[in-house]
Order: structure tokens, then sequence, then C-alpha cells
């Protein structure tokens, strides 16, 4: 390998024929280093998937995680590629950096209800089907999304953002206990 880069600089002596060729054969070299890291970076995600299958992890962070890790691995593929045909990437990564940064602060909220999210599908302190008081509300937990959680009571839907139930107490009743009613009832009354 180092031969080929000795002799592929050795044609960089400033003749257009001579650049032309040396950046063909980097382009045709980094096509084929794509392709290959394509291939690697699905047989990565194949393992990363069978390692969720055995510790049955929910779909939502198994998704959420697969689709985390191959964007980063497809990125960095990138980056590689365009150091290795010649192109400087400081720049580049300085940039990705100072967006990721950015956004970071824009979504702050977000990011804490993605956080709770996965804390709450990684340790399961409560499971769609239980009742649940958090917040004041008490309902039947229907639906345990990335961002929410949906309680239900008699025909109302309550929402309630992820940071929030992993940062705060929750009463869990299971899946027996009575779900409250909005009527009143005489000894309420009394």
């Amino acid at each position: 390998m180092k031969q080929l880069m000795d002799r592929l600089n050795k044609l960089n002596d400033g003749s257009w024929q001579n650049i032309a060729l040396l950046y063909t054969i980097k382009i045709i070299a980094a096509a084929i280093i794509l392709f290959i890291g394509f291939w690697i970076i699905n047989r990565i995600n194949k393992i990363i998937n069978g390692f969720f299958e055995k510790r049955s992890i929910d779909n939502t962070v198994k998704s959420f995680l697969k689709t985390l890790i191959s964007a980063g691995l497809k990125i960095v593929l990138v980056i590689f590629l365009l150091n290795f045909i010649g192109i400087q990437t400081t720049s580049i990564v300085a940039l990705i950096g100072a967006a990721g940064l950015a956004i970071g602060l824009a979504l702050q909220g977000t990011l804490t209800n993605l956080a709770g999210g996965v804390m709450i599908l990684l340790f399961k302190p409560f499971r769609v089907g239980d009742i649940i008081e958090a917040q004041g509300k008490k309902g039947k937990v229907t639906d345990i999304q990335i961002f929410n959680t949906i309680l239900s009571v008699d025909d109302k839907t309550i929402i309630i953002p992820n940071s929030i139930l992993s940062n705060g107490i929750i009463e869990n009743s299971g899946k027996n206990a009575p779900l409250p009613t909005g009527k009143i009832s005489t000894e309420q009354k009394k």
C-alpha cells in the first residue's frame, strides 16, 4: 500500500494529465472503500440487531439506536473518504461539531424528553396497560413513545413528557387497579 501511495505521489509533478490520472485512481479507490465500508456498516447493524434481540429491548429504542449508530458510522466513513481523496476535513468536522452544538441547545427540552423516553423504555418503571399516577394525573398507559407517554382516563387522553416521568415520582398500581372516574361519589361530596 505504501509503495502504491509513493508511486501515486510521484505522478503529482504538475502536469494536468498526471493530476487527472492521480485523482481518477483516488476516486476509484474511494468508491471501492465506500462499497466495502457500507458492507461493513450493514454487517455491524446486523450484529447490533442480534444483540438487541437477545436483550429484548423495546422496538422504539432499538430502531432509534440502530439509526443513530448507522448514521454515525456513515458520517465517519464519508469524512475518511474525503480525507483519503485529499480534501481537508478539519473544517468539515468543526462545522459538524458546531452544528451539533447549536441543534443540541435549540432542542434541549426535546432531547431531555428523548433521554427520559430511552430511560423509561430501558428500565421499564411501568408498561403499557399499567395504571399509573404521575404529576397529579392518573390513568391507564396506552402508549410509551420516545418523547412522551400517553395515558387514557374515561374518554380523555393525557400526554405527559417523558422527562417529567423519568425524573418525577410515579405511582404504579399495575394492571388490576381501578381507573379513576370523572364522577364524584356520594361519599366524596360529604
